[in-house]
């Protein structure tokens, strides 16, 4: 009992001997205050007139070209990749033109990348959404044009293989078309040719060879054409599936408005408590050191 008792007087001597030391140095946590929200001041100066766009981006989910498996290794899937791409010199300054903002490397300052991933997009290893913030002092307008700049520029580089094999598949159901169209005609051919060898006056002999050999044109231009439609429309199944399904998009479309000012007094309450913290251990530090040196020169 008389431990605990001595242990609690001790430990409150302690803590009144840290406040007389605090109070002593009163100035020190002063100036700590004042620069932590200096700090503040300085870095939201302008804060009334600053405004906020926010864009959401799909990355995509790529399939293989059979459009069976999706693609889990791909540079989408790991949610640093778009926000690497999108503090490129090239892609900061063309969304700086397209906001009328001064250069790239201003807007650098004021932008902000984050991949918005959910436990599914984890384990399985999809490509994450991406939101994008532009925050500044250049107006609505200008914060939503860059944003959209932005978002453009990443769903473009995001698409680039399903874009490829988009093509690719538009430009195989193309020649299909025209295959089918050219077997058509064949077989519309060979099919009038059919019924004028049926009217004509050739010999029964002549007629089967003719009627074999053009049946035979019938069969193998039918068997061609349900062949190439059948692939025609899987191509084209997949290249719908590469242009809705696997491409990146906008989730939410580029949109913006002001910062609210009470983002401003919460970070000057922030800074106060900060300050005084940061000023508390310098007070403590600084009577440390006056401490050491006046027994330093009393030792002298």
């Amino acid at each position: 009992m008389s431990q605990n008792l001595s242990s609690e007087s001790s430990s409150e001597v302690r803590i009144s001997e840290y406040a007389e030391r605090v109070i002593r140095n009163w100035y020190v946590v002063v100036i700590a205050v004042v620069a932590a929200v200096l700090l503040v001041v300085l870095h939201t100066v302008g804060t009334g007139k600053q405004s906020q766009a926010q864009a959401t981006v799909f990355l995509g989910t790529p399939l293989t070209p059979a459009g069976g498996q999706s693609l889990t290794t791909t540079a989408l899937t790991n949610p640093t990749t778009a926000a690497a791409y999108l503090h490129t010199g090239s892609v900061l300054d063309k969304a700086a033109q397209a906001g009328g903002i001064s250069s790239g490397s201003a807007l650098r300052n004021h932008l902000s990348v984050l991949a918005l991933q959910n436990s599914t997009t984890k384990t399985t290893g999809g490509s994450p959404n991406v939101q994008i913030t532009v925050q500044g002092p250049w107006g609505r307008k200008a914060s939503v044009a860059a944003v959209s700049s932005l978002g453009n520029a990443l769903i473009s580089w995001a698409n680039r293989y399903q874009q490829s094999k988009a093509d690719m598949l538009t430009s195989q159901v193309a020649t299909d078309k025209a295959t089918i169209a050219s077997l058509q005609a064949v077989l519309k051919q060979a099919q009038a040719q059919l019924k004028a060898v049926g009217r004509s006056n050739a010999s029964s002999t002549d007629k089967a060879t003719l009627t074999g050999s053009l049946l035979a044109t019938i069969s193998d231009a039918g068997s061609r054409i349900d062949d190439i439609s059948y692939q025609m429309t899987q191509n084209e199944l997949f290249a719908a599936a590469a242009k809705n399904i696997e491409s990146a998009g906008f989730v939410q479309q580029p949109s913006g408005g002001t910062v609210s000012a009470s983002n401003r007094k919460s970070s000057l309450i922030v800074a106060v408590f900060a300050g005084l913290i940061i000023g508390v251990i310098l007070a403590l530090l600084w009577d440390a050191l006056r401490r050491r040196r006046r027994r330093g020169d009393a030792t002298a």
